[in-house]
């Protein structure tokens, strides 16, 4: 048998069950076992499979443990260092997770440049201590926002830079369909294939969609709605992506069944 365990402090619990899920869902594909604890203030997430599917289960690790240090590490340091002017909740998210996806490839090549996958990887102390490459890398990112902090201030400016920075990021989905049914946002990639569902009365909701969207790097977006859509949202929506977004009445989704 082949076994190993991620580590982390209960300070990342949202990282801990993003990974313990990933695993499982992994797991139940390719007859692996996955496990979860958590002692003194630290999350293990414990995971074995058959020996001749190791190889497998490390490409898939390396991949989810940089995705991870690549977002929820790379977002805690955007809040933490970047100085931003009085902009609205949506337009703030929008922004952060703008520079999140902003060169996303590079900053997985230098994770996994380093990562080193044997027996356990407690992956604070290997962002902290085998990372400091890629946090210059971010250190530079946000010197530049900071240093242009002025700019930010007006609706226009951001726009643009926020258009600029969707319009290079490298693209995941070729269409990504969401659609407001019920209680519930759902995201579909092009099959309808459900990517990721988010409650209508979820807390900042109209944030949450707009960074899923970015998140989610299309080249184009159908968005499937009533009336009940914050229309500052809408605007946004329209100003980043331009011509690659279409607004369709919710009905129209039956078309597409």
């Amino acid at each position: 048998m082949w076994e190993f365990c991620v580590n982390l402090s209960d300070k990342n619990i949202l990282a801990s069950k993003k990974i313990y899920l990933a695993l499982k869902d992994f797991c139940k594909v390719y007859n692996g076992l996955v496990t979860t604890y958590e002692r003194c203030g630290n999350i293990s997430v414990l995971v074995s499979a058959e020996k001749c599917d190791e190889n497998r289960f490390k490409h898939f690790l390396a991949n989810l443990i940089s995705e991870i240090i690549c977002e929820d590490f790379k977002l805690k340091y955007l809040e933490e260092n970047l100085i931003l002017p009085n902009l609205d909740e949506i337009s703030k998210n929008a922004f952060m997770q703008a520079l999140v996806s902003f060169d996303k490839e590079t900053d997985k090549y230098i994770v996994q440049k380093f990562l080193e996958l044997n027996h356990s990887l407690d992956i604070e102390a290997f962002y902290f201590f085998k990372l400091s490459a890629l946090r210059e890398k971010w250190k530079e990112l946000v010197k530049i926002a900071n240093d242009n902090k002025a700019y930010l201030s007006s609706n226009e400016t951001l726009v643009e830079l926020l258009r600029f920075l969707v319009d290079n990021l490298e693209l995941k989905n070729e269409t990504v369909n969401l659609v407001q049914k019920e209680e519930k946002i759902c995201f579909y990639d092009v099959n309808f294939n459900l990517l990721k569902e988010n409650s209508i009365n979820d807390k900042d909701i109209d944030s949450t969609i707009i960074s899923n969207l970015i998140a989610f790097a299309p080249k184009y977006v159908n968005i499937y709605c009533g009336d009940s859509f914050n229309s500052n949202l809408v605007r946004l929506l329209k100003q980043i992506f331009d011509k690659r977004i279409n607004f369709l009445n919710v009905d129209n989704i039956l078309l597409k069944k």
